[in-house]
């Protein structure tokens, strides 16, 4: 597996900053883990800080486009989505509300 930055954007306003990697892989797609340890590795960057928001292969090809952001601080990651962080193991998922129990019938 192999790992280039194409862009890397710093975004002040959100203590950000925003990655456009090309992933290029041998067999099939890496795991997200396996894409976090890449970046980390390439960038430098804390593991607990860095959130990956999409990685798209192409049929047929052995490439991947992955989107990355790297944030300053975990005070900084409340402005990401939750889904997001959920699926890169930052938070643990919520649960559901218990469902109201139905009224008794009569």
């Amino acid at each position: 597996m192999e790992l280039s930055i194409k862009d890397k954007k710093e975004n002040a306003a959100l203590l950000r900053q925003e990655l456009i990697c090309e992933l290029t892989y041998e067999k099939a797609m890496p795991s997200r883990k396996q894409i976090r340890e890449a970046i980390c590795a390439a960038t430098g960057a804390d593991p607990a800080l860095l959130v990956i928001v999409s990685a798209k292969g192409g049929f047929g090809t052995n490439k991947a486009a992955v989107l990355a952001r790297i944030y300053k601080g975990k005070e900084a990651l409340a402005v990401e989505r939750g889904h997001l962080l959920v699926r890169d193991g930052l938070i643990e998922k919520k649960a559901k509300a218990a469902k109201k129990a139905a009224p008794a019938k009569k």
